[in-house]
């Protein structure tokens, strides 16, 4: 009698552990779909409010951090580029300590540029905070396991940032 309630106790802790494990991985993903509908329509204010606050501290605030996401994006306007795609992967994995949770999100970039498109694999970091009431992103593109303690201070070192992948360019048919 004892062993098939402890059985049913174990068996019920395990089905509480996948149920939060794949609520965490939704809600990252909930998060991203918002995330990527403002990456691709150039919605800075979404993207601040997604942003990692101490990104946005270290770039002078919010209208400094603005005014650097509206350069990056003329930029890329003037070079004949535009983000069409930004994907989230299924395969996140994701850690947490007292106060956040830290996750290595895999996407899928598409950005049509002259004479075809780029195509990349990479990740993002997702930090959730506040019980998971914040999520923000964090892109990977020139942090590595050596400097990441110096953006995301807490970052949990059990996770490991993926290799960067080289892009894809695909011309276009006439």
């Amino acid at each position: 009698m004892v062993k098939n309630f402890l059985c049913c106790l174990f068996l019920c802790a395990c089905q509480f552990t996948l149920t939060a494990e794949a609520q965490v991985i939704e809600e990252i993903k909930t998060a991203g779909q918002i995330y990527a509908y403002a990456q691709i329509h150039g919605d800075y204010e979404i993207l601040l409010d997604f942003t990692y606050p101490i990104l946005i501290e270290k770039a002078g605030g919010r209208p400094a951090m603005k005014n650097i996401l509206k350069q990056i994006q003329d930029t890329k306007i003037n070079k004949g580029q535009k983000l069409t795609t930004l994907e989230f992967g299924d395969d996140i994995q994701f850690s947490s300590n007292a106060t956040e949770i830290h996750a290595v999100v895999p996407i899928t970039t598409v950005i049509k540029v002259p004479g075809g498109t780029i195509t990349s694999e990479s990740n993002l970091v997702a930090v959730g905070t506040e019980n998971r009431g914040n999520w923000y992103f964090i892109e990977t593109t020139s942090i590595n396991e050596q400097n990441i303690s110096k953006v995301l201070p807490t970052w949990d070192h059990s996770l490991e940032l993926p290799y960067k992948k080289p892009p894809v360019f695909k011309e276009d048919h006439l």
